[in-house]
């Protein structure tokens, strides 16, 4: 079910004209994962929290999980995910957030998301996320930003942004299987991920994905407040006992996993 958010009416949507570019950042709701891999809903809240965007467009769906969130004020709103723009004097960008990614016919709702995209004008998309199939690194580490696109020409401009490429491996749910459905709406589809290791709130993940974001966006993006929660987060870690010299994080979760609760 589709809601135009605009005071309340359904209307015909915007066309944005503008170089248009959908970013989707969407993370998993389910309890097994949400820590490892909310990466995509905090850097929806961080960019939120510093560029100004305009909510117009609300999908509900049947895919995603049956809830509601209950406001402030004791009021309800349906949960759904929804689609804002921001106008940056160089490109209109088109954010989809939300409390989760689509839990079932990730298939079904990528088609939805991307029809919708292409009726506003959407030619570039970038898919935010956290790889599923990777070795864990150390939470001291800047993680590198990994990634591929729907077209050799796609490829060729990660390559441009330093992002390391993925090759000869499965990538699996939604924010994959979107980027992997693009060409059909005429959209370039990008995927940004990083590996999995830090704990939440993943900030150096963060300044890794924005920094290379920002450059596809044509706009500089103020990360003091992650560089100085990833120095905050790096203390905790140590003060909490981690070893480095204990291998391989799926071990050392179950030795010094407090730190990843």
């Amino acid at each position: 079910m589709w809601k135009y958010s605009t005071n309340q009416k359904e209307v015909d949507p915007k066309v944005f004209t503008r170089n248009p570019m959908l970013i989707v950042s969407l993370s998993t709701s389910n309890p097994q994962y949400i820590i490892l891999y909310s990466q995509a809903r905090e850097l929806a809240s961080y960019l939120q929290s510093k560029l100004s965007f305009d909510r117009f467009f609300s999908l509900y769906s049947s895919a995603l999980p049956p809830a509601i969130q209950i406001k402030s004020d004791g009021t309800l709103e349906l949960a759904g995910v929804h689609f804002y723009h921001h106008f940056n004097g160089k490109r209109d960008i088109i954010l989809l957030s939300g409390q989760s990614s689509p839990m079932a016919d990730e298939y079904e709702f990528s088609d939805q998301v991307l029809s919708f995209a292409e009726k506003i004008g959407v030619r570039d998309m970038v898919s935010i996320g956290a790889r599923w199939s990777e070795d864990p690194i150390s939470p001291f580490e800047a993680p590198k930003v990994i990634g591929f696109s729907s077209d050799t020409d796609g490829v060729e401009e990660l390559k441009t942004l330093g992002v390391e490429i993925q090759k000869e491996e499965s990538a699996y749910f939604f924010a994959n299987t979107i980027v992997s459905l693009a060409s059909k709406y005429s959209i370039r589809g990008f995927k940004l991920s990083v590996n999995h290791g830090e704990p939440r709130p993943h900030p150096k993940s963060l300044i890794a994905l924005l920094t290379v974001l920002s450059k596809l966006m044509r706009e500089e993006i103020e990360l003091s407040e992650l560089e100085s929660s990833a120095s905050e987060l790096d203390k905790v870690i140590r003060s909490a006992g981690y070893d480095s010299t204990l291998a391989p994080l799926g071990t050392m979760q179950q030795q010094q996993g407090d730190i990843y609760r």
